[in-house]
C-alpha cells in the first residue's frame, strides 16, 4: 500500500483514491497464493472479515486498534566521509525501534534510554539514544564539538537520536536538536541564543589547490527532523475514504549553513594597518622636540627672515603631539568583523564567513521550509553577489580605517614652547619666544594660531647693541619687529611640516591597503567558484519523492505494508574525483524513518 506524503512541511497530499480499489484487489489475492500454514497475512482474511473483522469498515478504529507492526529509525549522521564508513563507527550506531503486533518491542542498541517507563501505555515505546560527541572525536574531517555548546534548555542534546512506535499503527523518529517528545527545535524563528555553536565539515584535501587557504570548511548549525507515520488513519483514507489523509508527517530544521575560509591574505590587512599606525607614530615622533622637524621649519622661518650676519641660537623648550592614539582609532575596526549579515571579513582571525543559507535558500528563512530534495547551487549568480559584498565590505573598510586615523590626527593638539636667541657673532642681541597650542586639525584647516615674541635680552644695553647693529642698517627696534612679523610664515611653515609628514602618508595608505584587500576578494571567488566541483548540498531529502540525490533508497510500500517515510535534514555529498573509490560519498545529518509499518494480522 503506498501512501501519499507531504512534499513539504505544510501537509499537501496526494490522492490515492484511484488506487484503493486495485491495492484490495491485490490484499485479497493474496490468499489464493500464499500457503495454507502462513496465518499472521491480510491472507487469513476473506472477504467477509475484510469488511467485518478487525480491519473492516464497521472496527477499523484509528487509535484504538492494536496489533500493528511498526518500526521507527533514527540517526544524526550516516554516509561515508574521507574514506570513512561512517555505519562501521559504533558511537553513530543509530536507534531502531521495531515492534511487531503486541509482541514486545525490540530496542537497537540495547543501551538506549527508555523514555517511556512507567508511563502506563503497554502500547506505546519511547526510547533515546543521544551521540556522546566526545566519543566521536575519531572522525577526520568532522567537529561536532561546537554542538555541544550553548544548548537549549529545553532540548536533549543537539545530536540526540528519538523514537516511539505504538502498536495503534503510529511510529516517530526524530534526530538532531530535538525535545523529549521528539519535536524540533530548529526552525527559521529560533532566535540564534538558543542555539548551539555549529559543527565543522573540513573541505580540507577536498578542494582543488588554491593558493593562500589555510582551512576552509563548512559551519554547519544544529539540525534537526522528525518523521512520523499514522499507518492506520493513512490505511483508513485510502481504502474506504477519499485518499486525502496521508498519514505521513515530515518536518526538519537547519540552524545555519556557512562556508569559512581561513587565509593570510585576510590576516594581512591587520598587518598592513599596523605598518600604516608605525610608520604614522614614528612620523609624528620625528615632529616633535626642541630638535624636530617642527622645531627645524620654524628655525628655518626665523633665518630666513633676519640678515645672514645674525645668528640664531639652539632652542630650548619643547615641541609635543597630545591626544595621538592611532592604534587606539583604528582597534575597533580590527577586532570587529566586517558583516553585511551575510559576508562575513575578520581581520583579527584572518577568516572569511559566507552564510550559504540565505544566499541558496530562502533569505531570512534560510534552508527551512524548502521542497523535498532542494539542491543548493552555486552558480555564477550566487558566486558575482559573493564577491561583490566581499568588495563593497572591504572598500567601506579601507575608508573606515583611513578616516579614523585621519580623524585621530585632525584631533591631536601639536604643543610649541620654544625659545632662543638672535646673536651678533657673540653678542646676544634679542630673545625670541615661539608658542602655539593648537590642533593638527586648526593647522591644517587655517584656523590655528602662533605667536612669535622678540624681546631685548635680559640685562641689555640697548645703545652698545643698536651700535652694533647700526653698520647692518638694524635696529633692536627694527629687529623685534622683523621677528614678531614672522608669526604668519612660521606658522605656515609648521602647517606645511605637520600635513607632509602625517596627512599626505594617508592616501598611500588607503592605496596600500587597497592592494591587501584586491587578494581576499579573488580568493573568496576562486573557493566559492571551486566548490560546485567537488561538492554537492542538498537539504530536506526524502528517497521516496522526486529528484532524490544519487544513492538515495528506501523500502517501498506492499498490499499491507506501508514503506519507509524517511527525512534528512541535509545532506553533504563529496564528487567524485574525491570520494573513496569513486562515485559518490556523502554525509546526512539528523535522519528520521518512520516505518515500514505493517497492517494487523489476523488472529
Amino acid at each position: 500500500m503506498k501512501l501519499p506524503d507531504p512534499r513539504r512541511r505544510s501537509h499537501s497530499h496526494k490522492t490515492m483514491r484511484a488506487r484503493s480499489a486495485a491495492s484490495l484487489a491485490v490484499a485479497l489475492a493474496a490468499v489464493v497464493v500464499v500457503p495454507s500454514g502462513v496465518s499472521s497475512t491480510l491472507a487469513a482474511w476473506d472477504d467477509s472479515e475484510w469488511t467485518n473483522a478487525t480491519v473492516g469498515t464497521s472496527s477499523f478504529d484509528c487509535g484504538v486498534d492494536t496489533g500493528y507492526a511498526v518500526r521507527a529509525e533514527s540517526a544524526f549522521l550516516r554516509g561515508a566521509l574521507l574514506g570513512q564508513d561512517l555505519g562501521t563507527v559504533a558511537e553513530l550506531e543509530p536507534l531502531v525501534l521495531e515492534r511487531s503486533g503486541d509482541d514486545p518491542v525490540v530496542v537497537s542498541p540495547a543501551n538506549a534510554v527508555d523514555l517511556g517507563a512507567g508511563d502506563g501505555d503497554p502500547g506505546r515505546d519511547t526510547y533515546a539514544r543521544p551521540l556522546v560527541v566526545s566519543a566521536l572525536g575519531g572522525i577526520v574531517g568532522l567537529d561536532l564539538t561546537g554542538l555541544t555548546v550553548g544548548l537549549p534548555g529545553t532540548s536533549v542534546g543537539a545530536v540526540n537520536q528519538f523514537g516511539r512506535v505504538q502498536t495503534t499503527g503510529v511510529s516517530t523518529a526524530a534526530s538532531g536538536l530535538v525535545d523529549n517528545t521528539g519535536s524540533v527545535l530548529v526552525s527559521a524563528d529560533t532566535p540564534p541564543d538558543e542555539l548551539p555553536e555549529p559543527a565543522r565539515l573540513s573541505l580540507d584535501g577536498i578542494l582543488p589547490g588554491i593558493g593562500g587557504v589555510t582551512d576552509a570548511a563548512l559551519e554547519v548549525g544544529a539540525v534537526g527532523s522528525q518523521s512520523t507515520l499514522d499507518f492506520c488513519a493513512a490505511a483508513l483514507s485510502d481504502e474506504w475514504g477519499d485518499g486525502s489523509v496521508s498519514g505521513v508527517d515530515r518536518d526538519y530544521g537547519i540552524a545555519s549553513l556557512d562556508l569559512d575560509v581561513d587565509s593570510p591574505l585576510v590576516a594581512a590587512l591587520s598587518d598592513q594597518v599596523d605598518t600604516t599606525v608605525t610608520n604614522l607614530d614614528t612620523a609624528a615622533t620625528a615632529l616633535t622636540g626642541p630638535n624636530g622637524l617642527i622645531s627645524g621649519v620654524i628655525r628655518s622661518s626665523l633665518i630666513g627672515g633676519i640678515l645672514p650676519a645674525l645668528s640664531l641660537g639652539s632652542f630650548t623648550g619643547t615641541v609635543s603631539i597630545t591626544g595621538l592614539d592611532l592604534e587606539g582609532a583604528v582597534e575597533p575596526l580590527l577586532s570587529t568583523p566586517l558583516s553585511d549579515d551575510v559576508v562575513t571579513i575578520d581581520p583579527s582571525t584572518g577568516s572569511i564567513s559566507v552564510d550559504l543559507a540565505y544566499l541558496l535558500g530562502d533569505g531570512a528563512g534560510g534552508l527551512n521550509e524548502l521542497d523535498p530534495n532542494t539542491e543548493l547551487v552555486l552558480n555564477s549568480d550566487v558566486v558575482n553577489d559573493i564577491t561583490a559584498r566581499a568588495g563593497v565590505l572591504l572598500d567601506g573598510w579601507t575608508t573606515d580605517v583611513i578616516d579614523a586615523l585621519r580623524a585621530e590626527i585632525q584631533t591631536a593638539t601639536v604643543v610649541i614652547d620654544l625659545a632662543t636667541r638672535v646673536s651678533l657673532g657673540s653678542t646676544a642681541l634679542v630673545t625670541v619666544d615661539i608658542d602655539s597650542t593648537s590642533t593638527i586639525g586648526q593647522l591644517t584647516g587655517g584656523t590655528a594660531s602662533l605667536a612669535v615674541n622678540a624681546a631685548l635680552v635680559p640685562g641689555g644695553n640697548l645703545t652698545l647693541l643698536n651700535g652694533l647693529l647700526s653698520p647692518l642698517g638694524l635696529s633692536i627696534t627694527g629687529l623685534i619687529s622683523t621677528l614678531n612679523g614672522l608669526s604668519g610664515t612660521v606658522l605656515t611653515a609648521v602647517a606645511n611640516r605637520v600635513t607632509t609628514s602625517l596627512i599626505t602618508p594617508l592616501t598611500t595608505a588607503g592605496t596600500a591597503l587597497a592592494a591587501v584587500t584586491a587578494p581576499v576578494v579573488v580568493l573568496l571567488g576562486d573557493v566559492v567558484e571551486a566548490l560546485p566541483s567537488v561538492v554537492s548540498l542538498v537539504v530536506n531529502v526524502q528517497p521516496d519523492q522526486p529528484d532524490a540525490p544519487p544513492g538515495s533508497t528506501f523500502e517501498g510500500p506492499t498490499a499491507t505494508t506501508s514503506g519507509e517515510f524517511s527525512v534528512s535534514a541535509l545532506r553533504v555529498g563529496l564528487l567524485d574525483e574525491v570520494a573513496p573509490g569513486g562515485g559518490v560519498a556523502f554525509v546526512e545529518f539528523a535522519t528520521s524513518i518512520a516505518g515500514s509499518n505493517g497492517l494487523p494480522t489476523a488472529s
